[in-house]
């Protein structure tokens, strides 16, 4: 116990001390929420001019190498647990517009979760008053595009959404198959499902809790909305939530067979950009990334906010992880002993560690274990 609240201590002390030297570097404010871990960001003279927020998660990232072998799915002991931040909320009162005030709030912030070794940080495009070009001059580039589902209403109406958000079991196709609106004993089952599901095809998910779910259901049902599931036989087949049961807005559809999440949903619209990212502390992120055997690639990165990840590098990449090794460059950039074999901008590379894009294509990049695909949904609470 001693030892723990020593760390504890530890770890404050080491933040204030970021803290500190972030706030003067930038000259801005930096509070913390000691109930939710929030870190807002704040430049305000008689009143507060411009803010960013950001909102810690728990994300799972696939265990490398995968699991192979003896017919088992991956499972949650296959997934390690990364602490990353969400950008939920950037704003700049009109009037100090275009002053260059978020400029330096966000790179502050992204100063700020290297030092604190935060390894990526998020941004769901729509959450905050800024564009995806805005975030793409500080280094961030697209990782997940969002497909938009809507309801079958030949197997599910309005009306059963009604009934079911009344407290009703619908039966569905078939006497065995209900609709029912997820109850709160339902919602640690409903976390182990989904997180079951989810670590079985991505890489990287927020991983959910009873929590996580609890603090979702009170938000939907504030605007009307209700978290429902589909059961067959006693066992849950899958669960979706809905903005309101009367004009049904779909948020998360997640099933254990596709077959029946295309039963009952239709794509409304080809998959939409939705999130972006960027790697704010290489070294954390690169121990998550290994390979097939010992690999050695030379690679340039750019990047316009931390210097750190900026330059020329040896990338190291074995079974057990990956780490970068900076090579000096002489006055005017170039290193007669080493010529990159890929160049890459610093979201260029994040977008690539999650299988979003393709850097180069060749036997060393093909042997990498990299963390996609990613699942994400619109909200991190």
């Amino acid at each position: 116990m001693a030892l723990r609240i020593d760390q504890i201590i530890g770890e404050r002390e080491v933040r204030r001390a970021v803290i500190g030297r972030i706030e003067t570097a930038y000259d801005i404010e930096i509070l913390q929420s000691d109930h939710d871990k929030r870190v807002v960001f704040e430049i305000q003279k008689d009143e507060v001019q411009s803010m960013l927020q950001l909102t810690p998660c728990i994300a799972a990232m696939r265990r490398n190498p995968p699991v192979t072998g003896g017919g088992r799915l991956p499972c949650m002991a296959d997934i390690e647990r990364v602490g990353m931040d969400c950008i939920s909320a950037a704003t700049t009162q009109e009037a100090y517009r275009r002053k260059g005030l978020m400029r330096r709030l966000l790179s502050g912030a992204l100063d700020y979760q290297n030092q604190m070794r935060v390894p990526l940080c998020l941004v769901e495009m729509g959450k905050t008053a800024f564009a995806a070009d805005f975030f793409s001059h500080f280094g961030f580039h697209y990782i997940y595009d969002r497909p938009r589902y809507e309801l079958n209403t030949e197997r599910i109406t309005v009306e059963m959404l009604r009934r079911a958000a009344g407290g009703e079991s619908v039966v569905l196709e078939e006497p065995s198959v209900t609709l029912e609106v997820v109850r709160p004993k339902d919602l640690l089952s409903l976390a182990h499902f989904v997180n079951a599901k989810l670590c079985r095809n991505y890489g990287l998910f927020v991983i959910r809790s009873a929590a996580y779910y609890e603090s979702f259901q009170q938000e939907l049902q504030h605007n009307g909305g209700y978290l429902f599931q589909i059961v067959k036989d006693g066992v849950r087949r899958g669960c979706f939530a809905c903005s309101s049961a009367s004009i049904p807005g779909i948020q998360e559809v997640i099933f254990e067979e596709d077959t029946d999440r295309e039963r009952y949903f239709c794509v409304r619209e080809h998959k939409r950009p939705a999130v972006m990212a960027r790697i704010t502390n290489m070294a954390e992120m690169l121990g998550h990334i290994a390979g097939n055997g010992k690999i050695t690639i030379a690679i340039r990165i750019t990047d316009p906010v931390i210097a750190e990840n900026d330059g020329l590098f040896r990338w190291y990449i074995d079974v057990n992880g990956s780490y970068m090794e900076r090579v000096e460059q002489s006055d005017d950039g170039q290193d007669s002993s080493m010529r990159p074999e890929v160049t890459a901008t610093i979201g260029e590379f994040t977008a690539f560690i999650f299988e979003y894009i393709q850097l180069k294509r060749n036997v060393k990049f093909d042997s990498i274990y990299l963390s996609g695909p990613i699942w994400m949904n619109d909200r991190y609470k």
